[in-house]
């Protein structure tokens, strides 16, 4: 499986993509190619895939090593693009789609900042010969051929389980996201309330959305600790609220709060083993670029590919982190 680098960030530069969650080499074998789509990809230049993120930020790390380890195991390999918009701007990200258009790259993986906004230039992609497919965040109403990720209303419902259980089935509840126009964290959000309406005795107080800018993700946690100090716990929806809200418990020295979050970023693994994080519902990511280079090259190829394939979700707590640190064949990182 693939391999991961784990080291721990401490205070908000480690939230501000300073991170080194990366796998190590791959063992798995190589794509698998029927023997005349091989002699296709032989006699032609080597092909090139482009992946955009929503934002550049660490939890894509091991997508892009475990897609270029895929690449390079194809016959005469594959070229990889990685393109990501510094902040989450849907305008840049459309800038991007737009550019890679006019290279006529081979294939496109994008995960929308808004999946309206984003769903022409999938679309004119696909007119002019591209295949894209969407990751960590769908693009449904659009052409795109294959979506790849989590079932974020599943993940909502998770983690509303999860907080539900920590809670005794009893408390208040104030809920971190990020951009309000990705559809993935509205999802996790629906998941959590559709879960939360079995406990008529937990309330959500309140919910804030950010720019998917760190120090404003810490500056919504503060506002809404100050409006309700009584809360009982907090749920991180996107990958901001988690070393956000360890930065936030730090400094407040909050110890009797629960807080659950999304993804296993190594500031929110060492929040777990420090007891400031109490779960987070990792989504095997690491998997996302393997089947990215994996669909697009069928996809090229003539083949069919499923138009989703989910990946799991998994609680990590302090019962299961070392087992999980193992199973995930993290180590730590030394620059």
């Amino acid at each position: 499986m693939m391999k991961m680098l784990f080291t721990v960030m401490t205070g908000l530069c480690g939230i501000i993509i300073m991170s080194s969650c990366n796998p190590l080499e791959s063992t798995e074998k190589p794509v698998s190619i029927e023997p005349e789509a091989e002699q296709s990809i032989k006699d032609e230049e080597r092909l090139t895939f482009a992946i955009v993120y929503p934002v550049a930020h660490p939890f894509f790390e091991g997508v892009t090593l475990s897609a270029k380890e895929t690449a390079e195991n194809v016959e005469k390999g594959i070229d990889i693009l990685i393109r990501a918009p510094a902040a989450a701007s849907v305008e840049e990200q459309i800038q991007i789609m737009e550019n890679l258009i006019q290279q006529k790259v081979d294939g496109i993986a994008v995960g929308p900042t808004d999946s309206s906004a984003l769903t022409p230039y999938i679309n004119q992609a696909i007119d002019a010969g591209i295949n894209v497919i969407c990751f960590d965040t769908d693009a449904p109403e659009s052409k795109r051929i294959s979506y790849i990720g989590t079932d974020n209303l599943a993940a909502g419902k998770h983690i509303g389980e999860v907080v539900a259980r920590l809670l005794n089935e009893e408390g208040t509840i104030i809920v971190s996201t990020g951009l309000s126009t990705m559809q993935n964290l509205n999802s996790r959000i629906e998941g959590v309330k559709n879960t939360l309406k079995d406990y008529p005795n937990i309330e959500v107080l309140d919910i804030r959305f950010s720019n998917g800018i760190p120090s404003d993700t810490i500056t919504n946690i503060e506002n809404m600790i100050e409006d309700f100090p009584e809360f009982d716990a907090l749920i991180g929806v996107d990958s901001l609220s988690g070393p956000a809200a360890v930065t936030v418990w730090k400094a407040k020295g909050l110890t009797d709060k629960k807080m659950v979050t999304f993804d296993d970023l190594p500031m929110i693994l060492d929040g777990i083993s420090n007891n400031q994080i109490s779960s987070t519902i990792s989504q095997s990511q690491y998997t996302w670029g393997e089947l990215i280079v994996e669909n697009l090259l069928d996809s090229y190829l003539g083949n069919e590919v499923p138009s989703f394939e989910e990946t799991e979700t998994l609680e990590v707590n302090s019962k299961n982190i070392d087992q999980y640190i193992n199973d995930s064949k993290l180590v730590p990182y030394n620059n």
